[in-house]
């Protein structure tokens, strides 16, 4: 019989159970793909996290991730919740600054920059004043986990041809609330085929009740993947979006924070000139009191070659025990 360890941590977030929770096996090596399917069906998030051997040479661990009905190339929010779960279980060794670490997945390798503040004796008053995570080792503080942030490149995008009155039906909204934002309807490819769709109020957004089904049809027709409803009407005025995400055709219904949308967003929002700051904080969800704060960063956005970081912090909520037994789940 194997045991190994799942952990449900939230990312985007410093207060367990908000932000957007992602499953994590750190020690998945010997898990076949139906095995990973079996369990993220089990856990049924968003996306679940398997951690492997690498092949490549350069990379520290290979991550796999599966929604409950597939296995998806990439997942920003499960990308972040996995590095914290590595850093947590002392298997990502960090030095005081910035450390760069790779990953390998299904589109590559991937970049992860991690800041940390070691604590010393000399500057404890001043580390514990800092944002962030305390980061306990054998019990004894080691300085402050401030944010994680992985690299994109900026991602290519298209027109949606797609009827706004069609969208504005399934979103059960009116049609006057995309069209007098100004703003066009896109295809941003992270990795996932997400439609980006503005609304004018940030009220309509909380409120909204799309039709699912519908939507999930529609998707299918058109070769969307996740839908990536925004406004630039925020609840907290140091944020520049205020979105929904909504992925039925994947198999999840809503997602309450998604890294990958956030990354597209944040250069849809600086190629129309919507914002000029290149540095943002973007907040998601339904919960007002609970909204996931990702935050993201452009290097550029002109000629294909600018650089997109996504991040921000993560918590640990729950860890469970799973006992494999003759290739069935014995979840404790």
């Amino acid at each position: 019989m194997q045991d190994l360890i799942i952990k449900q941590v939230d990312a985007f977030t410093t207060k367990p159970f908000s932000g957007n929770p992602a499953g994590v096996i750190t020690d998945a090596d010997g898990l076949g793909i139906e095995m990973m399917q079996t369990i993220a069906g089990e856990m049924n998030l968003t996306e679940t996290a398997f951690v492997t051997v690498p092949e490549e040479e350069n990379a520290m661990f290979r991550l796999r991730f599966f929604t409950p009905t597939e296995e998806v190339d990439l997942s920003g929010h499960a990308t972040i919740a996995t590095c914290y779960a590595l850093i947590e279980a002392g298997r990502i060794p960090l030095s005081n600054g910035v450390t760069r670490i790779h990953l390998e997945t299904n589109i590559g390798i991937v970049l992860v920059d991690i800041y940390f503040h070691q604590r010393t004796k000399a500057n404890d008053t001043r580390e514990m004043n800092k944002e962030g995570i305390e980061l306990i080792q054998e019990g004894e503080i080691r300085g402050t986990l401030e944010k994680m942030m992985m690299h994109y490149a900026v991602p290519p995008y298209r027109r949606s041809n797609i009827p706004v009155s069609d969208i504005a039906s399934i979103l059960c909204v009116r049609e006057d609330e995309i069209l007098k934002t100004g703003m066009p309807l896109e295809i941003i490819s992270t990795g996932l085929e997400q439609l980006m769709i503005p609304v004018l109020h940030k009220e309509t957004i909380l409120d909204m009740h799309p039709d699912l089904i519908k939507l999930s049809l529609m998707n299918r027709k058109f070769g969307i993947h996740t839908n990536h409803i925004f406004t630039t009407d925020t609840f907290s005025p140091e944020c520049v979006s205020y979105s929904r995400h909504f992925a039925p055709a994947l198999g999840m219904w809503e997602d309450p924070a998604t890294g990958t949308a956030a990354a597209g967003l944040g250069t849809y929002l600086l190629r129309h000139g919507i914002i000029t700051t290149d540095s943002m904080i973007m907040e998601q969800g339904k919960e007002t009191e609970n909204l996931a704060r990702i935050l993201v960063e452009i290097d550029q956005v002109g000629g294909g070659d600018g650089s997109v970081r996504i991040g921000g912090l993560a918590v640990t909520s729950i860890a469970r025990t799973i006992k494999m037994r003759e290739g069935e789940l014995v979840i404790n």
